[in-house]
């Protein structure tokens, strides 16, 4: 059984590609998760939060609460982006590098809106 935290299930990737292929299969009527991403004194392999941030703009997810976990670890909530067309300077500028390098996807560009990927 899988572990749960505030009725999500928590998931952990040892890299961005792990974390990509999975949410390729998750879509975007996924509820969402709490991804544990392990502190930078952690010795233990995961993705960092510039990882889930720049995976979940290509794919129309968004992170937002963080919960404590345990010493080496925190819980980052992972879902998918349910207002669309909202985003930071930050998060455009991420989407125009991922559709620069061929990353970006529908699901990303529709919950971005129309100018996502645009400079």
């Amino acid at each position: 059984m899988s572990e749960v935290h505030e009725g999500l299930e928590v998931v952990a990737f040892e890299d961005p590609t792990r974390l990509r292929m999975w949410l390729e299969e998750a879509g975007a009527a996924h509820p969402g998760v709490w991804v544990r991403l392990q502190r930078a004194t952690s010795s233990r392999p995961s993705v960092t939060f510039r990882d889930l941030l720049v995976e979940g703009i290509a794919f129309g997810w968004s992170e937002s609460t963080r919960h404590a976990y345990d010493a080496q670890s925190y819980l980052q909530r992972f879902s998918p982006r349910r207002v669309r067309g909202t985003a930071s300077e930050r998060n455009r500028r991420i989407a125009a590098e991922l559709e620069e390098a061929g990353r970006m996807t529908d699901a990303g560009r529709a919950a971005l809106g129309p100018s996502a990927g645009s400079r």
